[in-house]
């Protein structure tokens, strides 16, 4: 390339594109197969089906020791959720304490003493008590300090270190045993690990996901993508004719390129702006576009929001108060339970101020534990789910178990939750809206999705921010939308994962729509690939002095006179 051509605004834009594209093609290639398989697939998960069904029956008759007296005779801080189950054949008071995902204390209620880290021994044991049907095919495989490819979200690595076990089933089946929590969190086989790889691993660069400067290559990445479809929509759009003015040996036609870069001309055309989209949004995701506060506190998809314990008006999250729970009152709570189903774990919510535990009835079976709703692959750890369940004062458990709360209540806790802001609407919803509905179980694997249950109440207030609240009667959940995050929607699964209401209520609409746009984007990358092969070859040759600079006969365009 000399000067002249750099001062030629439009060779700049050209020879942009082209070594952008050749930097960026394989990329391309890769995020259009791995978003293909994120439309059905995320990681190998163990489902809180599967959990809760190999949990033992709850009973707490050697309960003596209360969880507030738990949390101060061993100093933890801010406890914010508690789960009461089973470890092995003894009570046990599962507490979690920090901020955001937290760290779990597995403390004994018979004895108010801290669960020891489980061993190799003591998790080989537990894989046996809980799978009989798997005890004379189990293997340990590795002690693990780090992260695999499939324990790298943010959320695992408390759960760290880990025991993997080995099934030897002919699947590849593995376990992976939290040595802290004492329970297995994820359930991976062969398939479930090659998807997993060419899904989300391939699509987010996951391998790299410990590494301080992991979002600054993603960022960066995402920028010079956006440059290269701006500057390929630019190209397309100027050097495409009406009419059919270009001649070559082909013919004529509307574009002065030939071959491979003909059909990359036309499939850019299609198919670029919704290429840009994707990368566009993804760079949200990331997050690298300032402005777009994706998962901030304003956010409809905020952290505060998604299910990471106690109800409170203010948000997951919270410390709650342990002291209301008394050892009288957790026998009141299960036996209240017990003439609906036996519970294998209570866990705390907090609604309104109030305290309640929640129970779910167990999966009869292997099969049904693992067709359970799967929302992220932190199903295992998310309080609330959408299954059957009962729910239990606290305070006054002798009132029995109930399935959902008051509807008036809903909508007293929602405008508690906006003192100063009027209502300009509440109205029930049994059906999904734009802001809360459920969108791809693999869209953002690391976060604790909230449940969406139905019918739901949807409360607008008249505040600066526009804030909605849902409240749902099933748990007590609320969940708040606010104008930013409404932005953040859909600039990120809007764009994304096209989930709009028209076409993802609507499925196979929805399949059959992104399934054409991928396959499009895949085409408009692997054009490109023959061209780029050349053109490598040929300025290699050109440095190491042994081809000739050379060029082809170009189209010509053909005289305005033509009719």
């Amino acid at each position: 390339m000399n000067i002249r051509k750099l001062l030629d605004w439009r060779k700049v834009l050209i020879y942009s594109h082209r070594w952008l594209g050749i930097t960026m093609g394989l990329l391309f290639i890769s995020w259009c197969v791995s978003g293909a398989v994120l439309m059905y697939y995320g990681l190998p998960t163990l489902t809180a089906g599967e959990r809760l069904m190999r949990l033992p029956q709850l009973h707490l008759s050697s309960a003596r020791v209360t969880p507030a007296e738990a949390v101060r005779n061993l100093q933890l801080k801010d406890p914010f959720r508690l789960r009461i189950s089973m470890q092995g054949d003894r009570p046990v008071y599962r507490i979690n304490t920090g901020r955001v995902f937290g760290k779990w204390t597995v403390v004994y209620a018979d004895t108010g003493e801290k669960m020891p880290p489980m061993t190799a021994d003591a998790a080989m044991e537990w894989m046996r008590r809980t799978r009989p049907e798997l005890s004379s095919n189990l293997r340990y495989d590795a002690y693990m300090q780090k992260p695999d490819h499939y324990v790298r979200i943010p959320a695992m690595q408390p759960l760290l270190p880990m025991h993997r076990v080995a099934v030897e089933d002919g699947r590849g089946t593995e376990y992976y045993v939290s040595e802290g929590l004492g329970e297995a969190v994820v359930r991976a086989d062969t398939v479930g690990r090659m998807l997993g790889f060419t899904g989300y691993t391939l699509h987010r660069f996951f391998w790299w996901r410990q590494k301080p400067w992991f979002y600054t290559i993603i960022g960066t990445v995402s920028w010079v993508g956006m440059m290269m479809c701006v500057t390929g929509l630019v190209v397309g759009i100027w050097r495409y004719r009406l009419t059919t003015r270009f001649r070559n040996k082909a013919g004529y036609s509307h574009s002065p390129y030939r071959g491979w870069m003909k059909w990359h001309h036309y499939a850019g055309l299609i198919f670029g702006l919704v290429t840009f989209t994707w990368i566009f949004s993804g760079a949200v995701d990331v997050p690298a576009i300032p402005g777009i506060d994706t998962f901030g506190p304003h956010s409809t998809f905020s952290k505060t929001q998604l299910g990471l314990g106690a109800r409170s008006p203010q948000g997951a999250g919270s410390p709650v108060d342990l002291e209301p729970i008394t050892i009288d009152r957790l026998h009141q709570a299960v036996a209240a339970i017990r003439s609906n189903f036996d519970p294998k774990e209570l866990e705390l919510l907090q609604v309104g101020g109030k305290l309640y535990f929640i129970a779910y009835k167990s999966p009869a079976s292997q099969e049904e534990a693992e067709n359970w709703t799967y929302r992220t692959n932190l199903d295992f750890l998310t309080p609330l789910l959408d299954k059957e369940h009962v729910l239990v004062s606290v305070t006054n458990p002798e009132r029995g178990a109930f399935a959902r709360f008051d509807d008036d209540e809903m909508l007293q806790i929602a405008t508690a939750a906006m003192p100063g802001a009027s209502v300009t609407e509440s109205a029930w919803l049994n059906k999904y809206d734009d802001y809360y509905y459920y969108s791809l179980p693999s869209f953002n694997l690391g976060l604790m999705k909230p449940v969406k249950t139905l019918p739901v109440l949807r409360v607008s207030f008249n505040d600066a921010n526009g804030t909605r609240i849902y409240m749902s009667p099933s748990h007590g959940q609320m969940l708040k939308s606010e104008f930013d995050g409404r932005v953040a929607r859909w600039s990120l699964y809007g764009l994304h994962a096209l989930d709009f209401s028209f076409l993802y209520q609507n499925r196979p609409l929805w399949d059959v729509v992104v399934s054409a746009l991928l396959i499009g984007a895949t085409v408009l990358s692997t054009t490109t690939l023959v061209p780029m092969f050349r053109r490598l070859k040929r300025h290699a040759g050109r440095l190491a002095g042994v081809v000739p600079e050379r060029r082809g006969p170009q189209p010509q365009a053909v005289s305005k006179a033509r009719v």
